[in-house]
């Protein structure tokens, strides 16, 4: 394979996530797409083309993402961007302390990022210019949780948010940059038919992120301004 640029998105078989794929293959890099469902990814990848190559990854598994991992090295020896893009909602309010909800919506938005950064970070070691974009929230900002709601899943990305500061300045001197962005309310199956934002805007950031020459480590990102926490 080509060692020119490539990104992987989590859960890039619909919505934000494909839209950022679609975006980057048409910038000439090469994608990754990803899904829990193969057959899913491979549909993705059919429909955005040429640079994409499928592949299965659960980042709720531990085993899966080891095994993209490997499967990564052996096919492109390196990963430019990682964008941590798969996410579910949890709607119910926090003192109903629904745990089962708080507990699978933590493994897959905080989780899911930590398990993929460990395990890709010897691969974007390999690039010159490496960078991990998380798809965090406004609903997570500090300032939000006062208007309640949603406990889950503010409470996922407030701890994604937090995850990204921490690893941006244990990596300051490295040539690893870590992001958190806000996509805005964007019309998706998550989002719904109300959202105002399209998916081509809602990408618009990541891919911003993962081009742009000079871009600070470390901050939340809306609309490519820095936001805050």
């Amino acid at each position: 394979m080509s060692l020119g640029n490539v990104i992987l998105i989590t859960g890039a078989n619909r919505g934000i996530g494909k839209e950022i794929a679609k975006q980057m293959a048409a910038r000439n890099w090469q994608v990754i797409v990803t899904a829990r469902d193969y057959s899913k990814a491979v549909q993705s990848a059919k429909e955005i083309g040429s640079n994409s190559f499928a592949l299965q990854l659960d980042v709720q598994n531990e085993d899966s993402v080891k095994k993209a991992a490997a499967l990564i090295e052996k096919e492109f020896k390196k990963l430019d961007v990682l964008v941590n893009n798969a996410g579910v909602i949890g709607n119910k309010s926090m003192q109903e302390f629904d745990l089962d909800q708080i507990s699978s919506v933590l493994d897959t938005n905080l989780m899911g990022p930590i398990r993929t950064s460990k395990y890709f970070m010897p691969l974007l070691k390999k690039s010159d210019d490496a960078r991990i974009i998380n798809i965090s929230s406004g609903m997570g900002e500090m300032a939000s949780l006062k208007g309640g709601g949603y406990g889950a899943y503010r409470l996922s990305k407030a701890a994604l948010n937090s995850f990204t500061i921490l690893l941006a300045a244990e990596l300051e001197h490295r040539k690893v940059k870590v992001y958190s962005m806000c996509p805005g309310w964007v019309k998706t199956e998550m989002g719904g038919n109300s959202a105002p934002r399209s998916l081509e805007k809602g990408a618009e950031t990541a891919v911003w992120l993962a081009t742009e020459s000079k871009v600070a480590s470390g901050k939340f990102y809306r609309d490519k301004k820095i936001i805050d926490w």
